[in-house]
């Protein structure tokens, strides 16, 4: 298993949530960023990292930035 970081944009709060989670590679990763993603439209953007390395951004709007490379 592999640890990945999860800093969850929430428009309620002024600072993103940070959450560790669990996964065998990243596609399942991106998966289960998907899902907290959709769990309220409250959530405005997840950025996904391993390690120091910044993977992906998943968007509301759908938009998804690979690499988005902020580490």
């Amino acid at each position: 298993m592999r640890t990945f970081v999860f800093f969850i944009h929430d428009r309620r709060y002024s600072v993103p949530t940070l959450h560790l989670v669990s996964a065998p590679d990243e596609a399942t990763a991106h998966a289960l960023a998907r899902q907290r993603l959709d769990e309220t439209p409250h959530h405005l953007a997840i950025d996904v990292l391993e390690g120091a390395t910044e993977l992906f951004r998943l968007c509301r709007d759908g938009a998804a930035s690979p690499n988005a490379g902020t580490s």
